[in-house]
C-alpha cells in the first residue's frame, strides 16, 4: 500500500503482549488484553478478524471493503444452494445446526403432547416425511382446490383471499397492528398487496432482462395450472399475468411507501362501504374473524380505490386461477415434488441465481422458525445464550446510547427545543437484547406428526387468531413479534424499542473474547442502526412514546431533511451493475441508520476506552479495526440475480455500499487510515454528510 497502516507481518508479538498486560484492559471488558489473558480465544484468530480476509494489494482508500474483505470474496465460492453468502449465513448455518441438535434431542426424548417440544418434534418430522408426502400426492389439498374451483362470485373470491387457512392473501393486507397516532392500542391496517413477483416494478419497467423475467414468470404459471390438471393453461396464465401487471399499476412505490405520514389514514368500515363499495370488505373482514373492527387504517390510500374498481371488473373466472396461482405458490413447499421444483425453479433459481434447492432437514427447520419461531426460540435461548453475553451487549448498548447523547447535543444545526425532545426520546429509548421476558402460548396449535398439510393450515388459523385477539388489547412492551433465533436486528418506531436477537449477538457480529473495537465496529454499528432507526427521516417523526407526531421546529426539520436529500444523491450515483443504479430515495431510512450506526459506534469504542490509548494489534491501531468490524460486519458476496432483485426491491443498500458509501463520509476514517485527495472514495469535508 505504501502508507503506514499496512499490517504487520505475523501474530502478535511477545512484548506487544507484555505491554498490553502492563497496562490492564482498556476497553473495560472483551478487549485486546482480555484476549491475551482469557482462557478461552477470539472464535476467529488472531484477535477477531482473519486477516487473510485481507487483500493488501489494494489502496483502503480507493475500495475499503475489498481491502477488508478482498482476500475472502477470492476464495469464497457461493454455494449451490444459496443465492449469496457471507456473515449472515455463517451465523444462520450456526444456529441451525444448533436447532437441529435441538430437534434431535427432543426426537430422543419424546416430550409430552401438547408441550411445545412435542410440536417442535412432530412439525420436523411430518415435513421430513418425504416418502409420505409423495404417496399422498394432492390428496392433502383436494378440499381446498375444490373451493377454489367451485367459486362463482366476487364475494367468493374475497373470502377465499381472507381464508387464512389458505394462505393466500390476496390483493389487500389485512391485519391487526400498533395504532401508531396511539401506540399503546392496536388498530387494523390494511395494506397493499396480492403480487408474485417482489415488486411492482418487475411489472411495469422496461428492459430485457425483465421482459425474460415476466416471460418466464408467465411459463411458471402455466406450469402450475398444467400440474393442477386445467385445460388452455397458456391462455388463462397470460390472462393472470395481465391481472397481476394491472394491480402492480395499482401500487405506490416502495420509496413512496416509507412515508409514515401519507401512509396513515383511517377510514371508518361503514365509511369504507360507502366509500369504496367495489370490495365485500365485511365478508373479509368477517373471514379474519375482525367483524367487530369500527375502523381500518389504510396505509396507501390511492391504492384502494383503484384496486376495489380493478377487483369488480376482472371476471371471476380470472380471479379463480389467480387464487389457484397463489395457493400453489403459498403451499408449494408442502406439495409433491414436482410443485416444489416447479416453484423453486422459477423464485429461486431464475429469481435469485439459486443453483440448488437447500437439503430437507434445513428447510424443516426453517418451517419451525416460521411457525414456532419462539417455541424453539426458547429452547435455543436456554442453551446457546449466556447471561455474560446479555451483560456485555447491554453495556455496548448503554454505551451506543451516550454516544448518541454525546453527537445530538453537539449538533450545530439542529436547535435547542428540537434538542431536548430528541433526548427525551434517546433517554426513553429502551433494548430488548437476547430474548422476550414474555414467550408466546401455542397451547391452541395442534400439530400431527402424520399430517403436514393440515399442520400448515392449523398454524395459520391459529396465527390469524393470535393476531386479531390483539385488536382490545393494549400493547404490551415485552411481547416480541419474532424468536430469539432471528439472524436479524429491528427497530420498533411505536414501540421506540431496539430489538437485538441472540441469533444475531455471535460471531462475526460479537464476540466476548475477541478484540473490543471489532465488537464496537461489528456489532455495535448494528446496534447504532437500530436506534438510528428511530432517527432517520421516518422514525423521526415518532416522539418519546411512539407516537406519530411532529417534535420539530420547521427550521430543524428542513435542515434535517437537507441532509437527507444530500445523502439521496451520494447513493442515487452509485452503479453497482451496469445500468441499474441504487435508488437512494428507497434506501434512505437504512443508508442514515447505517450512517449513525458507525459514527456512534465509533465514538462509543472511544468512551469506553476511558482515556487510555487503545492498543495496536498486528500494526493495526483501536480505530482502524473499529472499521474493519464494521467491513467484516457486512462481509457478503451475492449472484449477480440476487443483486439485481435487492437493487429493483429491496430497502437497503448492496452490503459494498454499506461499507463504503458510509465510512466516506466519516472524518474518523480518513485520520484512521490517512486517506486523502488521491484516494478514489475520497469526499471533500464539505460534500461529507453527517446528518447525526
Amino acid at each position: 500500500m505504501g502508507r503506514d497502516v499496512k499490517p504487520l507481518i505475523g501474530g502478535l508479538a511477545l512484548s506487544l503482549a507484555l505491554a498490553l498486560a502492563a497496562c490492564g484492559d482498556p476497553s473495560g471488558g472483551g478487549g485486546a488484553a482480555a484476549v491475551e489473558a482469557s482462557e478461552n480465544a477470539p472464535k476467529i484468530a488472531p484477535w477477531g478478524y482473519p486477516l487473510d480476509a485481507l487483500d493488501r494489494s489494494i489502496d483502503p482508500g480507493d475500495d475499503f471493503f475489498l481491502y477488508a474483505n478482498g482476500g475472502w470474496l477470492e476464495r469464497t465460492e457461493i454455494p449451490s444452494d444459496r443465492s449469496g453468502t457471507g456473515f449472515s449465513v455463517e451465523i444462520r448455518e450456526r444456529i441451525n445446526a444448533r436447532l437441529v441438535e435441538i430437534v434431535e434431542r427432543l426426537q430422543a426424548t419424546r416430550p409430552l403432547r401438547g408441550s411445545n417440544g412435542q410440536k417442535i418434534r412432530d412439525l420436523y418430522e411430518s415435513f421430513m416425511d418425504e416418502g409420505r408426502i409423495e404417496i399422498l400426492g394432492l390428496d392433502p389439498f383436494q378440499d381446498d382446490l375444490a373451493q377454489l374451483r367451485a367459486i362463482e362470485t366476487h364475494e367468493d373470491v374475497a373470502r377465499a383471499m381472507a381464508d387464512p387457512g389458505l394462505g393466500i392473501g390476496g390483493i389487500f393486507a389485512i391485519y391487526v397492528g400498533i395504532d401508531t397516532k396511539s401506540p399503546r392500542a392496536h388498530t387494523v391496517w390494511a395494506a397493499q398487496n396480492g403480487l408474485s413477483l417482489p415488486d411492482r416494478i418487475y411489472y411495469l419497467r422496461d428492459g430485457p432482462r425483465l421482459d425474460a423475467t415476466r416471460e418466464a414468470f408467465v411459463t411458471y404459471i402455466e406450469t402450475v395450472l398444467g400440474l393442477l390438471g386445467e385445460g388452455e393453461a397458456e391462455l388463462r396464465a397470460r390472462d393472470v399475468f395481465e391481472l397481476e401487471r394491472a394491480i402492480a399499476g395499482t401500487h405506490w412505490t416502495r420509496a413512496e411507501r416509507r412515508d409514515v405520514t401519507q401512509t396513515y389514514n383511517p377510514i371508518r368500515v361503514e365509511d369504507l362501504l360507502v366509500d369504496l363499495p367495489n370490495y365485500p370488505w365485511r365478508v373479509h373482514l368477517d373471514q379474519l374473524a375482525l367483524s367487530d373492527a369500527e375502523t381500518l387504517v389504510l396505509r396507501e390510500r390511492s391504492m384502494f380505490e383503484a384496486a376495489a374498481e380493478l377487483f369488480a371488473e376482472t371476471p371471476v373466472s380470472v380471479w379463480r386461477d389467480y387464487l389457484l396461482l397463489h395457493y400453489v405458490n403459498a403451499n408449494a413447499a408442502y406439495m409433491p415434488r414436482q410443485f416444489t421444483s416447479a416453484n423453486f425453479n422459477f423464485f429461486n433459481r431464475t429469481l435469485r441465481g439459486q443453483a440448488v434447492q437447500r437439503p430437507r432437514a434445513q428447510r424443516a427447520i426453517s418451517l419451525i422458525n416460521r411457525r414456532l419461531d419462539q417455541a424453539i426460540g426458547q429452547l435455543y435461548v436456554e442453551r446457546y445464550f449466556s447471561a455474560d453475553e446479555k451483560q456485555q451487549m447491554t453495556e455496548i448498548f448503554e454505551n451506543i446510547k451516550l454516544a448518541y447523547r454525546a453527537r445530538i447535543e453537539a449538533l450545530q444545526w439542529m436547535t435547542s427545543d428540537t434538542k431536548v425532545a430528541a433526548l427525551e426520546k434517546l433517554d426513553a429509548l429502551t433494548g430488548q437484547i437476547g430474548y422476550p421476558s414474555k414467550w408466546r402460548d401455542y397451547t391452541a396449535l395442534k400439530i400431527d406428526p402424520f399430517d403436514l398439510a393440515g399442520n400448515i393450515r392449523r398454524a395459520r388459523i391459529e396465527a390469524q387468531a393470535f393476531n386479531a385477539s390483539k385488536l382490545d388489547v393494549p400493547v404490551d412492551p415485552e411481547i416480541w413479534t419474532r424468536g430469539p433465533q432471528t439472524v436479524n436486528a429491528f427497530y420498533s418506531p411505536s414501540r421506540n424499542q431496539a430489538f437485538l436477537p441472540a441469533g444475531y449477538i455471535q460471531s462475526p457480529l460479537f464476540d466476548a473474547d475477541a478484540d473490543a473495537a471489532l465488537n464496537y465496529g461489528a456489532i455495535g454499528s448494528v446496534i447504532g442502526h437500530e436506534i438510528g432507526h428511530g432517527f432517520d427521516d421516518q422514525g423521526s417523526r415518532y416522539n418519546a412514546v411512539g407516537a406519530l407526531e411532529n417534535w420539530w421546529t420547521d427550521e430543524d426539520r428542513a435542515a434535517f431533511d437537507r441532509l437527507g436529500e444530500a445523502l439521496v444523491a451520494q447513493f442515487d450515483a452509485y452503479e453497482p451493475l451496469p445500468g441499474l443504479r441504487v435508488n437512494g430515495r428507497q434506501t434512505l431510512g437504512e443508508n442514515i441508520g447505517d450512517l449513525a450506526g458507525v459514527l456512534v459506534a465509533y465514538d462509543a469504542y472511544m468512551l469506553s476506552l476511558d482515556g487510555e490509548a487503545p492498543p495496536v494489534l498486528n500494526g493495526f491501531t483501536g480505530p482502524q479495526r473499529v472499521f474493519l468490524g464494521r467491513a467484516q460486519a457486512r462481509r457478503y458476496k451475492r449472484t449477480e440475480e440476487s443483486l439485481r432483485r435487492r437493487l429493483l426491491s429491496a430497502k437497503h443498500s448492496p452490503m459494498r455500499l454499506r461499507v463504503n458509501g458510509i465510512i466516506r463520509n466519516m472524518d474518523e476514517w480518513y485520520e484512521a487510515f490517512n486517506i486523502d485527495e488521491d484516494d478514489a472514495l475520497y469526499l471533500p469535508p464539505e460534500a461529507r454528510v453527517r446528518v447525526w
